[in-house]
């Protein structure tokens, strides 16, 4: 495993998930509740403090209307 790829592919996702939300002028509650996640994971992973499951990735990028590749792309 390595440490220092895990961490720059979490917290990419983190930043795309953070950058995309703010672009549809959604709160993070907002995201949470329309992607039915709860809303302390979601402020987690745009941190970057927690590696979501592909489940939640895709009910993010769902309640997003975004196709999930956006989410997990390189920056």
């Amino acid at each position: 495993m390595n440490r220092n790829r895990d961490a720059k592919i979490i917290n990419d996702f983190g930043k795309n998930l953070k950058t995309i939300r703010k672009a549809k002028k959604l709160s993070i509650r907002k995201l949470a509740d329309i992607a039915d996640v709860d809303f302390s994971q979601v402020h987690r992973i745009e941190k970057g403090e927690s590696n979501p499951t592909l489940t939640t990735i895709m009910v993010l990028a769902e309640a997003l209307q975004i196709d999930p590749c956006i989410l997990l792309s390189k920056k």
